[in-house]
């Protein structure tokens, strides 16, 4: 049924697991795959995406997320599918590849973790603000190509965070309070009167 305010579904979810994400490694933009847990979880869940009237997937170009979204597409059949660059994982630059627990030490890191809106990886990494800016060019590229159809966004944790923070008018310093999990399915409502969150984090893979 369609929304009598004319706003338009766009479901979010973050690529399944990889090894990286168990050993709590940066992955950034690395071509990290899934792991067989990871391939595992997003077969579960793409067959129960079937029902939502996903219209097109749109997906980070980072091999995690095409992996994922190549699963889902597989499931749903005839979908159009797209790689849109505004959805990949921030650029942690010289982080990557890194362990998170090697990395907190470091002034760098800490001034991140305090500031991540400003402050960036060594190595000409990006800003959470410039994210939230990719991400929000994104969605409009996203509800122009979708034609008022549920669209499926496949990304990352912080750009989905920021993404989440800045449509339903979050402070985007509060996006570290959004969880969601590789796998998980969230939902926005998108258009006028006013944007809405359907649902954060859901995990269809588990009952």
């Amino acid at each position: 049924m369609a929304d009598p305010f004319g706003r338009a579904t766009v479901y979010l979810l973050r690529h399944g697991p990889t090894e990286w994400n168990d050993e709590r490694r940066v992955m950034g933009r690395r071509p990290i795959p899934l792991s067989a847990e990871g391939d595992r979880q997003i077969r579960a869940i793409a067959p129960r995406l079937a029902d939502l009237g996903i219209g097109s997937i749109w997906t980070s170009p980072v091999l995690r997320a095409r992996e994922t979204a190549d699963r889902v597409a597989e499931a749903l059949g005839a979908v159009p599918f797209r790689e849109l660059p505004e959805l990949s994982e921030v650029d942690y630059a010289d982080w990557e590849g890194r362990l998170f627990a090697d990395l907190v030490p470091e002034p760098s890191f800490r001034e991140h973790m305090l500031d991540p809106l400003h402050a960036r990886a060594p190595g000409g990494g990006e800003n959470l603000a410039e994210v939230g800016q990719r991400m929000a060019r994104a969605v409009e590229i996203v509800l122009e190509g979708a034609g008022g159809k549920p669209a499926l966004v496949v990304s990352h944790g912080d750009p989905l965070r920021m993404l989440v923070a800045g449509c339903i008018g979050l402070d985007a310093s509060a996006m570290r309070h959004l969880r969601i999990d590789p796998g998980g399915l969230s939902a926005l409502a998108l258009g006028s009167p006013w944007p809405e969150l359907a649902f954060l984090n859901r995990r269809l893979d588990v009952p």
